[in-house]
C-alpha cells in the first residue's frame, strides 16, 4: 500500500508534468484522481469509479473549443 508521503511525492511529480506540459488541466483534477485511487486501495473498482467520476465531472464543465471555432 502507498503511504501519504509517497502520494505527496507522486502529486509533486504529476504537478510538475501538468504545469509544464498540460497547463490547461486543472491541478485539482489530478489531485482528485490520485485521491480517489489512494483512498480506495482496498477496492480498486471503487477507486476507478471515483476517478472516472472526477474526470466526467470536469469534462461536463469544461469549455471545449473546436478547430472550426479557432
Amino acid at each position: 500500500m502507498r503511504n501519504k508521503v509517497e502520494v505527496a511525492e507522486l502529486l509533486g511529480v504529476l504537478e510538475t508534468i501538468r504545469n509544464e506540459q498540460y497547463p490547461d488541466i486543472p491541478a485539482e483534477l489530478i489531485r482528485d484522481i490520485v485521491s480517489a485511487e489512494y483512498e480506495n486501495q482496498d477496492n480498486p473498482v471503487e477507486g476507478h469509479r471515483n476517478a472516472k467520476k472526477a474526470i466526467d465531472d470536469y469534462l461536463r464543465t469544461a469549455v471545449v473549443v473546436s478547430d472550426r471555432e479557432e
